[in-house]
């Protein structure tokens, strides 16, 4: 078997025909979200005969080889993943590394690394591609910095949202000095020796990128590398010598996750919530989980209908969740409140009377930093904008008021909670048991699992 690889693809002559349907196997997938988008359109003769049916049929299975003969060809970022299958195999390696040199000095230099953080870094110097798995708190954007500080070479960091951008933009301006970094969206294209962009506007002009003579690329918060801009971008840069992705989730719930490793590569080392408590990096969590007679009609099969009866308009639940708050900011607690829709935010911001981070209004960022001084004594925010990425430190008491179902978003969402600050030691987690839907009562026992995952400090209080 001969295995011929460059910077962006890797191309597999005379593997065995036992070898190839691994291959053809692992380099597939079904997206579970357009699978269930299909069923749905298939209870109805109407829905059958719709464009979108015909569309999700084409889409909800896809792969990532293309076969050529006996010859498959896959991106350059599957070779650590298939790498025990190649130790037979005559290797032909024509990577190489890729951009401009770069003088980047500190202009104030951070922390100095942690030994895990010394070690993702080690793992990214001497590898080409691959995830840095480290649980919320765990400093993945202080790895990325000294990352650039000592590799040296013009660099894209790829972030999902402008809030995540942000913080990653001030981080290195601050590091590095304003001259040496650039921001792209928002209105901005300032492309620069390291450049922090929102993945929306790289992917519309990846060109621009393919031009800027990049040597590492870096997206952050990887699991979105299976949407399309992430995916779209991963592709289009895949000839830069070195792509890493950084992530406290290296899976998601919609049967993409081999996109992740299609992008940016296998995980080079995972350092998860457990192993940040054990080792004393982040705050212990203490999970208390209520059951709540919601009462109301059950919605088997539609979330939406059941978050709106059992959480949205439901006078029992809103009184625990809002009674919960009062009596711990009382305590002179920092809380948390995450959800998932604006309405039941609102609601909740002017019961409680604290702030609304919704990321639609440029005081979202000011009142995370508020809560972070201590200056509030709580905060509500929607997944979108405090659940994922968001930097929330003086968090004393988390509550779970998103009804989340996917393992992913609930392991993001827990993380905000548990990062350390002054004598800040433990985070007390507060979840719901919505009695009354037998769809949110099996996605409340699945966080629960997810819960018992990371410690034994779990307490289900039963009516």
């Amino acid at each position: 078997m001969q295995v011929t690889i460059a910077n962006d693809k890797l191309t597999v002559s005379g593997a065995s025909a036992g070898m190839l349907a691994t291959f053809q196997s692992e380099l597939t997938y079904t997206d579970k979200a357009k699978q269930y988008q299909l069923r749905r359109l298939g209870k109805t003769r109407w829905g059958q005969m719709s464009p979108l049916y015909k569309q999700l049929q084409n889409e909800v299975h896809g792969k990532l080889y293309e076969m050529n003969g006996n010859d498959i060809t896959m991106t350059s970022a599957f070779y650590g993943h298939f790498k025990d299958l190649f130790a037979s195999a005559t290797i032909t390696d024509n990577r190489k590394e890729t951009g401009k040199k770069i003088v980047v000095p500190w202009a104030k230099k951070p922390f100095g690394l942690r030994p895990y953080q010394e070690e993702a870094v080690d793992l990214m110097l001497n590898n080409y591609r691959g995830v840095i798995n480290f649980a919320t708190g765990m400093g993945k954007t202080l790895v990325a910095t000294h990352l650039v500080q000592r590799y040296k070479k013009r660099t894209l960091v790829v972030c999902p949202s402008d809030s995540v951008a942000k913080q990653f933009y001030n981080q290195f301006v601050e590091c590095f000095g304003k001259v040496k970094v650039g921001f792209y969206g928002g209105g901005k294209k300032q492309i620069s020796d390291i450049t922090v962009g929102i993945a929306a506007s790289v992917s519309k002009y990846v060109q621009e990128f393919r031009d800027a003579d990049l040597g590492l690329v870096i997206f952050d918060e990887t699991h979105h590398t299976p949407a399309s801009t992430f995916f779209d971008i991963a592709d289009g840069l895949a000839s830069v010598g070195k792509v890493f992705g950084l992530t406290a989730t290296d899976y998601r719930s919609d049967g993409k996750d081999i996109m992740i490793t299609a992008g940016c590569g296998p995980v080079l080392i995972r350092r998860d919530i457990k192993w940040g408590v054990e080792n004393g990096f982040l705050a212990e969590p203490y999970f208390i989980v209520r059951e709540v007679a919601t009462g109301g009609r059950d919605f088997k099969d539609d979330k939406l209908k059941s978050y709106k009866e059992h959480v949205l308009n439901n006078a029992q639940m809103k009184a625990r969740i809002e009674g919960d708050a009062r009596s711990m900011m009382a305590a002179g607690k920092a809380v948390l409140i995450l959800v998932d829709e604006v309405a039941h935010g609102e609601e909740l911001s002017k019961a409680l009377g604290i702030p609304f981070a919704t990321g639609l209004d440029k005081n979202s960022q000011s009142y995370v930093e508020q809560l972070n001084a201590g200056k509030i004594p709580g905060l509500v925010g929607t997944d979108g904008k405090v659940g994922e990425g968001t930097d929330t430190k003086n968090v004393d008491v988390l509550i779970l008021a998103n009804f989340t179902a996917s393992k992913g978003p609930v392991i993001q969402a827990v993380g905000r909670g548990l990062r350390k600050q002054g004598t800040k030691t433990k985070c007390l987690i507060l979840d719901y048991i919505p009695q009354g839907s037998t769809m949110l009562t099996r996605h409340a026992n699945n966080r629960i699992g997810y819960y018992q995952e990371i410690t034994d400090k779990v307490k289900v209080i039963t009516l």
